[in-house]
């Protein structure tokens, strides 16, 4: 009886710590994508201002304004941080989040409110009947649709062809 109550205190320290791991990867895509929309506005920001006191450069015949140079790195920067949260972050959380559903699972019969993972999952799903990956793709692809129309607007607007 001893070693089946200090097994499931093993257990139960493992999946503590399983949690803890999912909330550490939480923070850290948290963390990415404010740091994100900091550069981007910082960027943005600078396209805005060279927008207005700015003046044209040349490429390959071509004059546009230097606001374009602003609005593309901050689409280059954007789509970097998106893999970077998307496909390092997000999946390293999903790793933790399995991996507590299968301790989750393995404890079900012996502690029956064990059920954190499987009540966040179904709640994430819930919410606009999308799983995290897809709402962090709309997140993601949102603002980069903004960027591509205002890349759009800045060059054909200000587009001269040189002699």
């Amino acid at each position: 009886m001893c070693d089946d109550n200090e097994n499931l205190d093993q257990q139960l320290q493992i999946w503590e710590k399983t949690v803890d791991v999912q909330m550490h990867f939480n923070d850290l895509c948290l963390k990415v994508r404010s740091f994100a929309v900091s550069i981007l506005g910082v960027l943005l920001g600078g396209a805005a201002i060279s927008y207005r006191f700015g003046g044209n450069i040349s490429l390959f015949n071509f004059q546009f304004h230097i606001a374009a140079v602003f609005v593309s790195i901050s689409i280059v920067v954007w789509l970097a941080f998106f893999s970077m949260d998307r496909y390092w972050y997000h999946e390293l959380l999903r790793g933790a989040v399995q991996h507590g559903r299968s301790i989750e699972d393995a404890l079900k019969d012996q502690v029956p409110a064990i059920t954190l993972a499987a009540s966040i999952r179904n709640a994430s799903h819930a919410s606009l009947n999308k799983n995290a990956a897809s709402k962090l793709n709309w997140f993601y692809i949102t603002i980069l649709s903004v960027q591509v129309i205002a890349l759009f607007l800045v060059v054909f607007c200000s587009l001269t062809v040189g002699n």
